[in-house]
């Protein structure tokens, strides 16, 4: 007999959407705080401090699981792209790229040039386009332009990186999706 689980999340996406977002600096509010807030308490599901925190591991933790390559397009999707910056340079604004957003383009940059063929050899442009997909206001088709990269071929390697990271995403999110079912975590709809 299988035991049936209540879940916690709608879908595998919206853990990983949960998971990538919960920042590992939220307490339990006081009472004034959720006051402050008007109303809003924590974060997803009612899950704050610490309870909150573990559910976001058990997510990572089951993410680990599938293919890696698979995981890293699903959450470089869901990372904060930037960050607050305190350089006072006119470059940035008050805010750049996050580490950890610009880390995993730059791998997925990497993989699509091993996994791809033919590929151009270019890694800024591979990045231009990751970037893009991944929603930071770049332009490709002005990267390839300035690397002297024909349009018709910058467009054709666009399609194909596209293509390919969505196909990461989707080959990733059934098999996590899967792994959650399995283990209770998504709201059955029975």
């Amino acid at each position: 007999m299988e035991i049936k689980h209540e879940g916690i999340f709608k879908s595998a996406q919206e853990a990983i959407v949960f998971a990538c977002n919960y920042s590992s600096q939220q307490y339990a509010m006081s009472a004034m705080g959720k006051i402050l807030q008007r109303g809003a308490s924590g974060s997803g599901r009612g899950l704050i401090g610490l309870d909150g925190a573990g559910q976001a591991g058990m997510v990572f933790a089951e993410l680990q699981h599938i293919d890696y390559w698979q995981l890293a397009a699903l959450v470089t999707g869901k990372l904060t792209r930037s960050e607050r910056c305190d350089c006072r340079r006119a470059c940035c604004r008050g805010w750049r790229l996050s580490r950890v957003f610009e880390e995993a383009v730059n791998q997925l940059a990497d993989y699509v040039a091993l996994t791809l063929t033919p590929v151009l050899p270019v890694k800024e442009f591979r990045v231009a386009v990751l970037m893009k997909y991944f929603g930071e206001k770049v332009s490709p088709l002005e990267t390839a332009k300035h690397l002297g990269i024909p349009k018709n071929a910058a467009e054709r390697h666009i399609t194909a990186i596209r293509k390919c990271i969505r196909e990461l995403e989707k080959d990733g999110l059934t098999a996590f999706a899967e792994r959650l079912d399995k283990i209770g975590m998504i709201i059955s709809h029975a």
